[in-house]
């Protein structure tokens, strides 16, 4: 069943267009990667299934579980059980990390669900029980992309976009994201991730989508010589 469909999307910054009719499925469950030399319209693509961009044109429509999804905000989309981490991430630098985490779980307005939702994601989440007094702008690279993921996962997706989960990170941070992220994949979490480093994150890929200048690739993308062949 798929789970996310896209028509003809179109869309740009300003009268620049940077993705030209893009049409695909995901399936439920899936762990979708998708790769592109830069300026290929990777990360426009997460912004416009995530509603920051607006579709161009009258035949762009993209759907959740067969619902058009094409005339909704982010906001509605969480609600949904969709969400996005960008590449850059959008923490509260001054506060602390016990902050940042009470703040992403602040629209349930019961503080007891509250701290037993934070309570299960640092058990889940270990890493940051050590770092719960600690403000956001002392933490390393890693140590923020930890926060970030687990701030998401405080509010149970169901389908995660994720750009550039890895970049920047130490080998020992490499390897804790990626187990994270196939415990997300165990869970039937739908992943759609941008990265770079293809080699870490291809055996936890089912499936592989190819952009070049904005344009969905036409090779049937499975193997390392497949993904060579589109970066370029």
């Amino acid at each position: 069943m798929s789970v996310l469909s896209l028509e003809n999307v179109k869309t740009g910054y300003g009268k620049k267009q940077v993705l030209f009719d893009i049409s695909f499925n995901i399936e439920e469950g899936q762990c979708v990667l998708f790769v592109g030399s830069n300026g290929s319209g990777k990360s426009t693509l997460f912004k416009a299934i995530y509603r920051d961009l607006d579709l161009w044109g009258k035949n762009g429509r993209l759907f959740y579980n067969e619902e058009d999804l094409t005339k909704f905000k982010a906001h509605h989309l969480i609600e949904k059980g969709i969400m996005y981490i960008p590449q850059k991430d959008e923490l509260f630098e001054d506060l602390t990390v016990r902050e940042n985490l009470e703040l992403s779980v602040l629209h349930l307005k019961n503080r007891n669900l509250t701290r037993s939702k934070i309570e299960n994601i640092l058990i889940a989440i270990p890493t940051l029980k050590l770092k719960l007094e600690q403000r956001v702008n002392s933490l390393s690279g890693g140590e923020r992309k930890i926060l970030s993921l687990a701030m998401v996962l405080l509010n149970k997706p169901k389908l995660l976009l994720y750009d550039e989960p890895l970049a920047g990170l130490s080998d020992e941070n490499v390897k804790i994201l990626l187990k994270y992220l196939d415990e997300l994949k165990e869970m039937g979490i739908t992943l759609l991730l941008i990265e770079h480093r293809i080699k870490e994150l291809f055996p936890l890929a089912d499936r592989i989508i190819g952009l070049q200048l904005g344009h969905k690739n036409k090779h049937n993308l499975g193997t390392l010589k497949d993904i060579k062949e589109i970066m370029l």
